[in-house]
C-alpha cells in the first residue's frame, strides 16, 4: 500500500525547497526534475474554501501580500509573488491551488504527501479529499497532519484514504502507534530527531507493521542511519543530494 521503488523514497519537502521558493509548481517541478521519488506540501484553504499551498497560516513569509490566508478570498491570492522572497530569478511566481499541483504532479510524482496544516472547516476537509480524488491522483495521493481529527475527516470523506499521523513530539508516540497498528492505511511521519535519538522506536513500529516517513533530513549521512534502522520515506529539501546517495546504494 506504501510500496516505493529502490532502497529508499526520496520526497521533496515543500518541493525542491533548497533549489526554489517552497510551496510554488517551480519547486515541485524541480524536485521532480530532480529525480525525486515523491514530493510534498502544505495546504491551507481560503476564505471561500479553496486549498492552496502555503506553509504558514499568513502570507507574509512566503509572498509579497499580507494577512491571514484563510481570511483571503482565493481571487486575491492571484497577483501575489511567491518567489521573490527567494531568489530574483523567482519573481512572479504564483501562489499554486491544490487543483494547480495536482495538474502538475499527475503521472510524475509517485507519491504526494499532502499536509493539512490546521483543521480547517469540515467542508474544507471535503474539499482537500474532493480536488485529489477528482484530479486523478488519490491512490498515489498520502494525507498528512499534526491535526489528526482532521485525518479522520478526510477518512470519513473516504474510506479508502491513505493518512499519515505526524509525530512532532515524543509525547505523541504511544497515541500515533495506537492509531497506526490498527489501520492498514496509516503511517506514521516522524520529526527524524525522535528516531534518531532513540532508533528502537524504529525497531517497534516495524514490529507491528507500521509504515515509518520522516522529516526534515538533509545531510547524507543522516538519511543512512534513517534508512538503515528501517526508516524508508526521507523527506528532504535536498533532493539531489538524496538522489545521490540512493544511486549509490543501487550500484
Amino acid at each position: 500500500m506504501f510500496d516505493y521503488t529502490g532502497p529508499f523514497e526520496v520526497i521533496a519537502h515543500r518541493g525542491y525547497s533548497a533549489a526554489a521558493p517552497e510551496n510554488t509548481l517551480v519547486a515541485l517541478d524541480r524536485g521532480l526534475r530532480a529525480s525525486a521519488d515523491a514530493v510534498e506540501f502544505d495546504l491551507h484553504v481560503t476564505a471561500d474554501g479553496v486549498p492552496v499551498l502555503m506553509h504558514d497560516t499568513t502570507l507574509d513569509r512566503t509572498t509579497d501580500g499580507s494577512g491571514s490566508v484563510e481570511h483571503v478570498p482565493v481571487s486575491a491570492l492571484a497577483g501575489l509573488d511567491a518567489g521573490s522572497w527567494f531568489a530574483p530569478e523567482f519573481a512572479g511566481e504564483p501562489v499554486p491551488t491544490l487543483a494547480d499541483a495536482v495538474d502538475l504532479c499527475r503521472g510524475r510524482a509517485g507519491r504526494i504527501y499532502a499536509e493539512v496544516k490546521r483543521s480547517p472547516r469540515a467542508d474544507d476537509l471535503d474539499e482537500v479529499a474532493r480536488v485529489v480524488r477528482d484530479g486523478g491522483v488519490w491512490d498515489e495521493t498520502v494525507f498528512i497532519s499534526m491535526d489528526w481529527p482532521a485525518l479522520l475527516r478526510i477518512r470519513a470523506f473516504d474510506s479508502t484514504a491513505r493518512i499519515g499521523y505526524i509525530v512532532e513530539h515524543r509525547s505523541r508516540l504511544e497515541n500515533g502507534i495506537g492509531r497506526a497498528a490498527r489501520d492498514p492505511l496509516a503511517l506514521l511521519d516522524f520529526d527524524a530527531r525522535i528516531l534518531a535519538a532513540d532508533p528502537s522506536i524504529a525497531s517497534r513500529c516495524r514490529d507491528l507493521g507500521i509504515p515509518l516517513a520522516c522529516w526534515t533530513v538533509n545531510a547524507p549521512e543522516d538519511a543512512r542511519r534513517l534508512v538503515e534502522m528501517g526508516v524508508p520515506r526521507i523527506t528532504t529539501n535536498e533532493v539531489s543530494d538524496m538522489v545521490d546517495l540512493k544511486r549509490e546504494w543501487t550500484t
